[in-house]
């Protein structure tokens, strides 16, 4: 007898959870059917202050007494493959990011990828132009955020970013507007925000860190802790500076820097810690050892919203806050992060590669199959005695003329895509009016017989015969970049960091329906089985970042799509 079972299925799928509140706060009342209900703020943990003091937070020294040096050595450098980092943007965007490090003298760097894409994506050369690659493909270049431990922001001594900051800060006081010590401000003041975000996250996953394995419960409350405290004292140490600013005569911009940069930063180190306190909550051995331990973290994400609100920061959520509200804090967020991010941008001049090739070589087609139109003109006249066959050769020399022009204009544009680069790209920081470097792109369709050994090698990793590519025949697409960086870029910045976003959209247009229905039988039970499979496609990317004349290992990762857009990223070698 035949027995059916239905499965939803077949693979795992992530569900998002709700972070259960050991101490709800009220919430405010919700109608059936209020169609804001779903935008309302829920409950997720209760901040929980020393003392039952809920009107400010414990000062630092109360906290500060459980642990000593919290200062951690910055991680290893990377390597040129290690350097290029793979997420998901969206569901159909692709990004990653490639560090160019600069040095005292001129360098070059060489980005080189390549993308097995399936065949039943139908993209080739006939449906996909070098256009629409570069469409696609958007690149964008900035400031690498310099590396160091959150717990030096929170240092004043000399050679300290508080007391560069300061100084910066002191030589704008009585200055006018617009000028370089205005400008060097409020440059400073925003570059300050960008430290706070990244130096602050990486504090941040230092403690996540611990709860990955075996925990540590005292550890990770002197972790835990160590990190508040941070916060607490970077933000003390930051205000100061900002309220002595305050008192004195600057200019409006550097008034106006100050304010936002204030906001910005006390959202960045109260997002840090909310996010934080959530995790902690959410694991049941801490709660296990620490009860309160997430809700102590928590207390910190609230002192930064009391700070807004005494300064009067529109960037204030309340727990009745409705779905209008909710929409302008979000705004003011991505306000506040892009005025502060700004500090890092940096401007592409995108030029055609051989502009000036193609038009010479274009000219020359032109003027030989005019040439030969010409000397063709002339014999027929020379020879023809009826005006029928002398229209005849002078409309066939025409039509020659007119072929031979496009096949030699085909001809040298092979010839130039081959030589020369479809792009040409110049890096300037548009702030400190400087040229950083120069790049070189091409891009294009490759057939797998001139695909490079170590690159294919790579590819077939994990095929188990050469008879596979039958079964899943690919098209590959390569792109290439060689950037030329200029010696001495900036002493503050490590490196450039150019980010990819890789618009997949166009390769999902003729894949298959995402689910389908599938029979199976288990020969353990004897049954067979119906289930729902996700109708999955893979694009292997195998790429790699070198010097000059230099050799460096491939890299291989696994992007697995469906027609809903990308599902998840594998690395694989």
């Amino acid at each position: 007898m035949l027995i059916w079972r239905d499965f939803t299925s077949l693979s795992h799928s992530k569900v998002a959870t709700h972070v259960p509140s050991t101490r709800p706060g009220p919430s405010p009342p919700q109608k059936d059917g209020d169609r804001g209900a779903r935008w309302r703020p829920k409950p997720q943990i209760r901040a929980l202050f020393p003392r039952g003091d809920r009107e400010a937070p414990a000062p630092v020294s109360d906290w500060a007494s459980l642990f000593g040096d919290l200062s951690r050595p910055s991680g290893p450098s990377t390597s040129a493959g290690e350097a290029v980092e793979w997420r998901i943007h969206d569901k159909t965007h692709l990004e990653f990011a490639i560090d160019y490090p600069v040095s005292s003298r001129e360098q070059t760097r060489v980005w080189e990828a390549y993308f097995f894409v399936p065949e039943s994506f139908r993209i080739h050369e006939a449906t996909y132009s070098k256009k629409a690659i570069y469409d696609d493909l958007q690149s964008y270049v900035r400031y690498a955020v310099p590396e160091l431990p959150f717990d030096d922001l929170a240092q004043t001594g000399p050679g300290s970013w508080l007391g560069r900051l300061r100084s910066t800060l002191e030589a704008a006081e009585n200055a006018p507007a617009g000028s370089d010590a205005a400008r060097s401000a409020t440059r400073e003041l925003r570059l300050w925000v960008c430290l706070v975000r990244a130096s602050g996250l990486g504090g941040m996953r230092a403690v996540k860190k611990h709860l990955q394995g075996e925990l540590d419960v005292t550890r990770i409350r002197s972790e835990a802790l160590g990190f508040v405290v941070t916060c607490a004292e970077v933000s003390r140490r930051f205000r100061g500076l900002v309220d002595a600013c305050r008192e004195k005569n600057m200019p409006h911009e550097v008034v106006f820097a100050l304010k936002w940069c204030d906001e910005a930063s006390s959202l960045a180190i109260e997002a840090l810690c909310a996010d934080l306190a959530l995790r902690l909550e959410n694991d049941a051995r801490v709660e296990a050892a620490h009860p309160d331990l997430g809700e102590h973290v928590a207390a910190a994400a609230v002192a930064e919203a009391r700070h807004r609100a005494e300064r009067g920061y529109g960037s204030v959520a309340r727990a009745g806050a409705n779905e209008r509200e909710i929409e302008h804090l979000e705004f003011r967020r991505h306000v506040l992060k892009r005025f502060t991010a700004s500090v890092l941008w940096l401007s592409l001049g995108v030029r055609e590669g051989a502009m000036w090739v193609v038009h010479v070589l274009y000219a020359v087609a032109a003027a030989l199959a005019m040439g030969f139109a010409v000397v063709a003109a002339i014999h027929t006249t020379r020879i023809s005695d009826n005006i029928f066959r002398y229209a005849a050769l002078v409309v066939l020399a025409y039509a020659v003329k007119d072929r031979m022009k496009a096949v030699l204009q085909q001809v040298f544009n092979k010839w130039i895509s081959s030589r020369f680069p479809d792009r040409l790209w110049s890096i300037r920081d548009h702030e400190r009016d400087r040229v950083l470097g120069l790049v070189r792109e091409r891009a294009g369709f490759v057939p797998f017989q001139k695909v490079p050994e170590g690159v294919l090698a790579r590819r077939r990793l994990t095929r188990e015969h050469e008879l596979e590519e039958c079964a899943r025949p690919e098209r590959v697409l390569w792109h290439t970049k060689e950037v030329r960086l200029a010696p001495g870029v900036d002493a503050t910045f490590p490196m450039l960091t150019e980010i990819f976003r890789l618009n997949v959209d166009h390769w999902l247009a003729h894949t298959d329906d995402p689910k389908r229905r599938v029979l199976f039988a288990d020969p353990d039970d004897e049954s067979i089985y119906a289930a729902i499979a996700r109708r999955v496609y893979n694009v292997s990317v195998v790429y790699r970042l070198r010097g000059e004349n230099e050799d460096a290992p491939w890299h291989r990762i696994r992007v697995v799509v469906s027609r809903k857009g990308i599902l998840r990223i594998e690395p694989i070698c």
